[in-house]
Parts: structure tokens; sequence; C-alpha cells
């Protein structure tokens, strides 16, 4: 009895057909799975900020709905003094401490970049420490530093015969303090990520620029700089967004004052949720602030000129 031959081609049809059923299957499954995250994206995202869109037209006080205000809250919002002025001192503050931040973690990631062994390991574990801890208890913990009459400063300068200094008294000390405070907390998170992405980058690369006669400034700006931009955009944001939205620190730290020459925009958020239940009010602020931050965000993209 003779065989009978198949053509190739048709088990290869079937072949194909079976492979096409399998990644239909996959690609099903793989949606199911994702169905949790996207529940939860729209419980603890999507959900909030429409809810806040709807109570910033609205007359909120003490969680009671009101007469409708249509603009009025966002109008108020963008010509009170005081939220103007926290405005002010949150661009201030998240200019400096991110940029701060930003230059000293990449000046540290450059120097451990060329260390090897357990000295660089442990430079990264100590710049990492600010980043980890709580920061409530770095608020703390530099509050009592610096504080004028029991503080480790005002024993230093006991000790050494100097004036003490107040630092929390003056205005343009505390919002510098301030200022110092929240750069210390996110230089580690810059430098572990710049230092990612130059960890990252062709050895060969580097070399053979040096062979052609580059001295090390042109290797930074026109090698490691642009090779590791990714990093260095994805620092920055975080960093940015973070410093603008950072509510902790200021309050534990100089909780607005003095002469709320602290008092961020977050802070004044707080208060005004729950001190005075303007709810209203505080989530149209509270929405302000979210296309404040995407407007930061869109800033950089631009003059970067670098997508992500």
């Amino acid at each position: 009895m003779e065989k009978v031959a198949f053509p190739s081609f048709a088990l290869e049809g079937k072949e194909s057909v079976g492979m096409v059923d399998n990644n239909n299957n996959m690609q099903k499954s793989g949606f199911w799975y994702t169905v949790p995250a996207f529940i939860l994206l729209l419980f603890f995202l999507v959900f909030p900020v429409f809810n806040s869109v709807i109570c910033g037209m609205f007359q909120y006080k003490y969680m009671n709905k009101g007469e409708f205000m249509g603009l009025k809250n966002y109008i108020w919002c963008l010509t009170d003094s005081t939220i103007l002025n926290s405005f002010k001192v949150t661009f201030l503050v998240t200019l400096f401490a991110t940029i701060s931040s930003v230059v000293i973690g990449l000046l540290l990631a450059l120097w451990i970049d060329k260390k090897h062994g357990l000295f660089s390991y442990m430079i990264e574990m100590v710049g990492l420490i600010p980043w980890v801890i709580s920061m409530v208890v770095a608020g703390i913990l530099w509050k009592w530093i610096l504080n004028g009459d029991i503080g480790l400063v005002n024993y230093l300068c006991a000790l050494f015969g100097t004036k003490t200094v107040y630092v929390f008294n003056e205005p343009k000390s505390s919002l510098a303090t301030m200022i110092f405070v929240m750069s210390w907390r996110t230089v580690g998170y810059a430098m572990v990520m710049l230092l990612a992405g130059l960890k990252g980058l062709d050895g060969n690369l580097i070399e053979a620029s040096e062979i052609d006669g580059a001295n090390s400034w042109q290797v930074l700006f026109k090698i490691k700089l642009p090779l590791i931009m990714t990093n260095f955009l994805l620092s920055l944001i975080v960093l940015t967004v973070s410093n603008f939205t950072n509510n902790t620190i200021p309050r534990v730290l100089t909780n607005g004052g003095p002469a709320n020459a602290t008092n961020v925009v977050t802070l004044q958020q707080y208060v005004m949720s729950f001190e005075f239940y303007e709810f209203g009010r505080s989530s149209a602020l509270s929405l302000l602030v979210m296309l404040a931050t995407m407007v930061i965000i869109y800033f950089y993209m631009k003059v970067t000129k670098y997508e992500l």
C-alpha cells in the first residue's frame, strides 16, 4: 500500500494557523491579567481626579455640597494673594532644590564611576540614606539639628564661642534651610539614576574618543551626557514633581513660617482642606497644582528636545 504524501505547504499552513490561534489566546489571557491593574488605576487615579474636578465647581464646606460655583473657585485660587505667594515659594524651592540635587548627583556619579570596589558601594549606600528614610524623620532630624536653643548647631556654636544662629526666625534663612533639606534628601536618587546611565556606557566608545585626542571635558559633554540624557531627564522630572508636591518636609520643618516665607502650595492646600474645611476651593487648587506639574514636564520635554 502506497503512503500518501501531503504537500509541505499544507503542513506549513496548518502550523501557521495554530501559531496564530496560540498568539490570540495569549493576547486574550494577557488582557485579563491587566484588568486588576486597570481597576486599581481607575479607583485610585482616574476617579479621584474626576471627583476633584467636580468638587472644584461647587461650594463644599465641612463636606456639605453647596451651590454650583462654576469656575469661581479656580478664579479665586488664581487671584488670592496668599495662594499666589505659595505658588511663588513652591516654584522657587523646586527650582533650586532640583537643580542642586541633579548637579551634585551628577558630580557624585562621575566621581563614583571612576572608583571600583567596596569604596564605591559604600558611597552609593551613604548617598541613598536620605532618600530611603522617612521624610518625617528627616524633617524632625534637621529641625532638631538647626534648633537655635537645644540643637547640635547651637551646641557647636557655644563650644567655639560664636554667636548662636536662629535659622528659623528669619524668612530668608528659613527658605534657604528648606531648600537645603529637600536637596539633601533627593541628591541620592539623582546620583543612582545618573550612575546607572554611566555604568551602561560602552567603554570602547570612550576609549576610542580618547585615542582620537578628545580631552575629559569633550568626552563628558559630547559623549557621556548625551548618552545618559534619558536618565538625566527622568531624574529631572521625578525630582521636580517630588519637590513641587512635597508637603511633609515644609510642614514638619517650618510649617510655612515665618510670615509665610516657606508656605508652599501643597501646604496651603492642606490648610484649606483640614483646617478651614474649604474642600471646594482646595479641590480646585489641587487641579491647578496637577496642571502646573504637567506644564513643567512639557516644558522639560520641549527644551531638551528629547522623547522618552
